[in-house]
């Protein structure tokens, strides 16, 4: 049996503040979402989840990111996440108030963050010469 690879483009815009954003849709809504190599989870802003129809369990831990230990976690289930058409099904994400990064979305927002887990997943390449990322999906 043949693997059949599918490829995925993105193009991201670079904000004010220098962070890429992707857009994506969860649920049907369209969202903005920071690419964040750096950040060991995928994210979700606790702010948006009511609208999306998601519940969250709160979790015990806090999470340790730049300016975030202070914060609590909630464990959500997320069913799936749309990018460029790409339907990617039961993706990890944990719920945190995101309050804190809303700069960076200027006066669009910013809805969550795709981790380093997600990505390397589906192994992106992101290439600032043209604002575009791949990500690959078996």
């Amino acid at each position: 049996m043949d693997l059949v690879v599918k490829k995925t483009l993105l193009e991201f815009e670079i904000s004010e503040t220098g962070h890429q954003f992707v857009e994506a849709k969860i649920n049907g809504k369209l969202l903005r979402f920071i690419l964040d190599t750096a950040a060991g989870a995928s994210v979700l802003d606790r702010a948006c989840l009511s609208e999306l129809g998601i519940e969250e369990k709160t979790n015990k831990e806090n999470a340790g990111g730049l300016g975030t230990s202070d914060h609590e976690m909630g464990d959500i289930e997320v069913p799936a996440i749309e990018l460029g058409g790409t339907l990617y099904e039961n993706p990890s994400f944990i719920s945190l108030n995101l309050e804190h990064v809303q700069v960076a979305g200027g006066e669009k927002g910013v809805h969550g963050l795709l981790g380093s887990p997600f990505l390397s997943k589906y192994k992106a390449v992101i290439d600032f010469g043209v604002n575009k990322i791949v990500l690959t999906s078996t």
